[in-house]
């Protein structure tokens, strides 16, 4: 039950507006209830300030016979309220009621201020009836099993009327709404497809609950033309799969800077809440195909992104989205004062909605029963006809109250187990808590299943060692023998400044270790043990193809780019800079990820270019405090067009409460010829200061698939790391070479 108090007044109203006079209970349930304050019209939760419902046989009578007090204040997402339940089964009920069959009572809304001053609302007439016919004792000729006919019937007989009567006009209304994810191209990338839930904040304006999808209109990048004709699939998901709902019209011809229109005529029904999939299609055929797009970043969230292959789960890239415009057109509904109230389609489900659930049936018997007793005596009629139907309920309602519910944050406790049919889907992760005492069978198996999880992943990693007779320098940097151990970890010092002039030194490292492959190994990730007392940029390379390593340049240069003249090929070349001191403003570092490759749709060579932010205190300096640089990506990517299948994330030590940090999302690469994975590891290093500082590199971790080409690590540390990326930019690659 959901009361409205206008604070102005102290009027009391149901949803809707309409004023609460009456209220209908029946002895022995127990009411959830909501109260709402509004100030001028919005919902409103006052410092200090609980409201509480109480009821008496008399305005005058000091004794309650019902009363919610204790109601808590929430704001979720029907808005600011205070929620608690009203029991309507209390022994000065009992006693007032004696064996009458009903009893007529006085409430009223009273509102306690923080110094204990009060406010009533309007009064309200509560009638309290005896459930004299349990569903166990009533024959079953005469339960009505369906009712909502009879109360719908009740309520478009009455209730336009009653309305109108009371100053309230109703009117279908049809309209259409343009809806953009951004007003500008922030950058660009490939689109395949797009997965979204239909109504999140990607998509600005106003949106109705329901409505017909009629265009999207994207703009096209890329110098070359593309010739053929495409076109927009909708998919929709519906009982674990996505179903196809709509296909645009096609477009055909498209130049760099074009806007394309892609209509679908009559339009595509959407509902709120809706799982989707946008794919691109080619030719006739309608083979799936990857455009180019201007593009908008976007803050991650789960199951949204671009997609290569309409699939459930989707595989999403959730940093971007294609620049939207979509046009949408209203459904047929009902507004009330140029608010939307319902649509067609709504109204039309309503009988089924009714239906599905018996408790909520049976609220909407009740509410249903005080609207038409305001507008008619026939639609009270219908009403109490409802009520007892609903009353048949009883047992099906104590049967519902013996399962767990979920409480209003969510969670829900068993006093037992669980058992599952199939998967069971924690994205929070799972607490597993140490039994009190001598662990049960039940708990050791648990305990040694869970602790089976961390070897099967660490029966998935091999080691990389440090070349060390093959290590070079350059510059102000020289391999030092304190704190070094062959193959294991180097320490490298890096020369004092000089007067007005910072010292520079440069230090190639290869890696080593056991690699087993064919043509193909089954490499995902590594992590590297790398830390420096100077400013520092750490340089590896991934992956097939050969790589030119080069010294002696500034720290913005490249110290190493894609051998070979920039010959075709698949790997990568990964530099990450901390070349800046503390921010004192903002509180951290900024960092530089540059990744260096290629995809055979674009035809050359590309750099993607990710601003970090790492927020840190002043007292936990970088690289100092950093211990390691893991790269690890979720599966092989596409050759022909960019996927963003892997991750670069930064392990830190230090006081703070942080310390994992995604700092890239990066392509990946593929296994074949992958040798390590990682080839080499350059680490340049600036020292502005009078005195010898120091960088180091130790030995590590190369990680392989499991089965089904599977990272489990990857997904762990998606889960665990705070996102520190600011800004993305991708580009042609243009090689910078300047010598010190």
């Amino acid at each position: 039950m959901q009361l409205l108090i206008d604070l102005a007044t102290m009027a009391v109203m149901f949803p809707g507006g309409i004023p609460a006079t009456d209220l209908s209970l029946v002895r022995g349930d127990k009411i959830p209830l909501r109260v709402t304050l509004l100030d001028e019209g919005a919902p409103v939760t006052p410092s200090g300030s609980r409201p509480a419902l109480a009821v008496k046989t008399a305005l005058g009578d000091e004794t309650l016979v019902l009363a919610a007090t204790n109601l808590e204040p929430v704001d979720d997402a029907l808005g600011p309220a205070y929620v608690g339940s009203l029991s309507v089964n209390t022994t000065q009920l009992i006693a007032a009621m004696n064996s009458a069959a009903s009893i007529d009572l006085i409430g009223e809304v009273v509102l306690i201020a923080g110094d204990g001053s009060q406010r009533t609302s309007s009064l309200i007439r509560v009638t309290v009836r005896q459930d004299i016919l349990p569903a166990d004792v009533i024959p079953p000729e005469d339960v009505l099993a369906d009712w909502s006919e009879l109360v719908a019937d009740a309520l478009a007989a009455q209730l336009p009327d009653a309305l109108k009567e009371a100053g309230v006009e109703l009117e279908a209304v049809t309209g259409q709404s343009t809806l953009s994810s951004g007003t500008a191209a922030d950058t660009w990338t490939i689109v395949g497809g797009y997965a979204m839930t239909w109504g999140d904040e990607i998509l600005a304006g106003h949106l109705p609950d329901s409505c017909r999808l009629k265009s999207i209109s994207t703009v096209y990048f890329f110098t070359n033309p593309a010739l053929n004709q495409y076109c927009l699939r909708i998919w929709k998901l519906t009982d674990g799969a996505y179903s196809l709902i709509g296909t645009s019209a096609y477009v055909s011809d498209l130049s760099s800077g074009q806007t394309a229109t892609w209509v679908f005529t009559p339009g595509v029904p959407l509902t709120r809440g809706d799982v989707i999939i946008i794919q691109v299609c080619e030719g006739t055929e309608m083979t799936p195909y990857a455009l180019g797009m201007h593009a908008v970043l976007t803050p991650s969230v789960p199951g949204r992104g671009l997609v290569t292959e309409v699939a459930n789960p989707p595989t999403v890239n959730g940093t971007m989205a294609p620049l939207m415009t979509v046009v949408v057109d209203y459904d047929d509904g009902i507004t009330l004062g140029g608010i939307e109230l319902a649509t067609a389609r709504q109204l039309d489900s309503l009988g089924r909605d009714v239906r599905q659930s018996s408790a909520t049936a049976e609220a909407a018997a009740r509410t249903a029963g005080q609207s038409a007793a305001a507008a008619s005596t026939s639609a009270s009629d219908a009403a109490t006809s409802a009520t007892s139907a609903a009353n048949s309920s009883t047992s099906a309602a104590n049967a519902l109250a013996a399962i767990p519910q979920v409480d209003a944050s969510g969670n829900m406790t068993l006093a037992g187990g669980l058992t599952a049919a199939g998967a069971i889907n924690a994205n929070g992760g799972v607490n597993i808590p140490l039994a009190v005492g001598a662990p049960t069978d039940t708990g050791a198996v648990n305990r040694f299943y869970t602790s089976g999880l961390a070897g099967a992943v660490s029966a998935l990693v091999q080691p990389i060692y440090l070349n060390s007779s093959s290590i070079t320098v350059a510059g102000s940097i020289s391999k030092s023998s304190n704190g070094t151990l062959a193959g294991l970890t180097q320490r490298f010092s890096v020369g004092a400044a000089s007067a007005g002039s910072n010292a520079y030194g440069s230090a190639v490292i290869p890696l080593t270790g056991p690699n087993g492959q064919f043509n193909y190994s089954s490499v995902c990730g590594f992590s590297l043990a790398v830390n420096a007392t100077a400013f520092a940029k750490f340089t590896f390379g991934l992956g097939r193809g050969s790589k030119t390593n080069r010294t002696g340049l500034t720290m913005d240069s490249y110290s190493m780019i894609p051998g070979n003249d920039l010959a075709v090929n698949h790997g990568e070349i990964i530099d990450v800079t901390i070349n800046t001191p503390y921010d004192t403003v903002r509180k951290g570092y900024e960092i530089r990820v540059r990744e260096i490759f290629y995809v055979s749709s674009v035809g050359h060579w590309q750099v993607k270019t990710t601003t970090v932010f790492l927020p840190v205190g002043h007292n936990e300096l970088m690289p100092n405090g950093l211990n390691r640089l893991i790269y690890m990506q979720s599966g092989p990517p596409s050759t022909a067009v960019r996927e963003e299948k892997a991750a670069l994330y930064m392990e830190l030590g230090g006081g703070g409460a942080n310390t994992l940090f995604k700092i890239a999302s990066l392509r990946g690469f593929i296994a074949f010829e992958a040798g390590t994975g990682v080839s080499a590891l350059i680490i340049d290093a600036r020292n502005e200061k009078t005195y010898a500082l120091s960088a180091d590199a130790g030995t590590g971790t190369r990680h392989l698939y499991s089965n089904g080409l599977t990272n489990p690590t990857y997904h762990a540390l998606e889960a665990m790391a705070v996102n520190a990326i600011e800004s993305e930019e991708t580009a042609a690659f243009e090689d910078i070479n300047i010598p010190l």
